[in-house]
């Protein structure tokens, strides 16, 4: 009765069981099942160039540098000017023919010009001044009076700031220090999609290395089925199963070790192409749709080296802040000369206004002007160039000594020494990365031959010892053993081809190329 009873018991649980089930979805009791998203290595490439902050922030300090060199363009824009004033003076006179004694002017003043310095360090100012005076002396023969100047003033250098690429030597800097901005941005692009194809080739790794410990976990649970017949048939001691059972244990918690390693790579390669915290990306499982390839090629450790010091970013950068320094050098050794400007001036004036006649006191002749006229008539003899005036001279200047600089002077050839040595160190560094990196590609390869030679012993010796097994002459703790050592050089193998595979990428990376190689093109 008791055994019945018990019976029934575990008839009513397998019943609700299955009543729970068809009421309640199972997300309610487990987590939702989480949506696939597959991503090839290409696309986490084209991710993680897109959504990168720090990509990004460099992308802006490059536009900032191209402004720099617009700022420096525009030290030799042409300025437009333009005065107005009035002018009032009333001035007492000890003549005692003045007429009146005290005399009154007023002035209206108008000037407009354009002014500019040149790239070959010339300076000129071309401005047009126009005066309206008005008096009330008895002997001016205009009133009001108009005069106009057109004037030209110019400073040439003959030594010091003389000559196009020493005027242009800031727009060179900026242009420079442009350029070295936009390798810092390539030096970070190139770092950031060999990072990311670092961890997209380790979560394959991890998946493939996952499949490898489920079959092996299959391979036990069989063996362990097998084990179970010949106990029950008295072929084999209990004591058989319990190694089986143990082991199937073992292996089922590689299992689960390595299903949370496989998320703790998502997660990293998620934050590495920088997802949005809201996106649903995150709720995705990320399933690698590229294998790894195994291809014996030969990289060239000469031809690596040639390339890498031409195309690392860290030499481009070294060589443009080197071309900085000298264009600074050259400015510096100018600046040893004296200051020699030859500096001209040319006029050109008239007047005209409303003619008054005036009456020599002494004689009692009365006369007009004859430079009568509006303002236009004044303007116009200026332009007639009867009346003018220039002056053309040279000036001259040297502080004693010159120690300002010859000590700076002395600092910029430090500058370029220090530069040099850090190109040379540079150069070294990149020599060492790029024979590592291929000694490290021949490694693997040695690597991929090895495992799949130790795969295939592994996979003979337990096949061997399966046999044995069934015919009673080994024991099921050497073919648990055999199944391991089978599963371990699987993962090695596997290993082998992802190492070598990043392998790849790291020397494409030391090498300057991996955007070449992975078809990146910076804008």
């Amino acid at each position: 009765m008791k055994k019945n009873a018990k019976n029934n018991d575990f008839l009513e649980i397998i019943l609700l069981a299955v009543f729970f089930s068809i009421v309640f979805p199972t997300h309610l009791f487990g987590e939702e099942q989480q949506k696939e998203l597959k991503l090839t290595r290409q696309k986490a490439v084209e991710i993680t160039l897109q959504n990168n902050l720090d990509i990004a922030v460099e992308r802006i300090n490059s536009k900032i540098e191209d402004e720099n060199i617009t700022l420096e363009n525009s030290f030799f824009d042409p300025a437009l000017f333009a005065d107005f004033s009035l002018e009032k003076t009333t001035t007492p006179s000890a003549s005692a023919f003045a007429s009146p004694d005290v005399t009154k002017e007023d002035n209206i003043n108008f000037s407009i010009g354009l002014k500019q310095t040149l790239k070959a360090g010339t300076y000129y100012e071309l401005k047009l001044n126009s005066i309206r005076n008005t008096t009330n002396s008895s002997f001016s023969g205009l009133d009001p009076q108009y005069s106009s100047f057109i004037d030209l003033d110019f400073t040439q250098p003959l030594l010091r700031d003389f000559g196009i690429d020493l005027n242009t030597r800031k727009i060179k800097i900026a242009t420079n220090n442009r350029d070295i901005s936009q390798k810092e941005f390539k030096n970070l692009v190139i770092q950031s999609i060999s990072d990311v194809q670092n961890v997209y080739w380790d979560l394959v790794f991890k998946r493939e290395d996952l499949k490898v410990k489920k079959q092996s976990l299959d391979l036990a649970k069989d063996f362990e089925n097998r084990v179970r017949i010949q106990v029950d048939v008295g072929v084999l001691a209990p004591l058989e199963i319990l190694q089986a059972q143990s082991e199937v244990a073992a292996r089922e918690e590689a299992v689960i070790i390595a299903e949370n390693e496989i998320k703790d790579l998502e997660d990293q390669l998620k934050t590495k192409l920088n997802f949005p915290p809201d996106a649903e990306e995150w709720n995705s499982t990320l399933v690698p749709a590229d294998s790894p390839s195994f291809a014996d090629e030969i990289f060239q450790l000469e031809e690596f080296l040639k390339i890498a010091l031409e195309n690392r970013p860290e030499m481009e950068e070294l060589r443009l802040e080197l071309d900085n320094e000298q264009i600074d050098i050259a400015y510096k050794k100018n600046q040893l000369y004296p200051t020699i400007d030859l500096v001209a001036s040319f006029g050109l004036n008239g007047i005209s206004g409303d003619a008054v006649a005036v009456t020599n006191q002494s004689t009692g002749l009365t006369q007009t002007t004859r430079f009568g006229g509006n303002y236009d008539r004044s303007l116009s003899r200026a332009l007639s160039g009867d009346t003018y005036s220039y002056d053309i001279g040279l000036k001259f200047e040297y502080p004693i000594g010159n120690r300002a600089s010859k000590s700076s002077l002395t600092a910029s050839k430090l500058e370029v020494e220090k530069t040099l040595i850090e190109i040379k160190n540079q150069e070294q560094q990149i020599t060492l990365e790029v024979k590592e990196a291929v000694r490290e590609i021949e490694t693997n390869v040695k690597r991929v031959n090895v495992t799949r030679v130790s795969k295939k012993l592994a996979t003979e010796k337990m096949s061997a010892e399966e046999k044995k097994f069934e015919v009673g002459l080994s024991t099921s703790f050497k073919v648990l053993e055999f199944q391991k050592d089978l599963t371990e050089e699987q993962s090695k193998e596997i290993k082998a081809i992802i190492d070598y595979t990043k392998s790849i990428v790291n020397l494409y990376r030391v090498a300057g190329i991996a955007l070449e190689k992975n078809n990146v093109e910076l804008n």
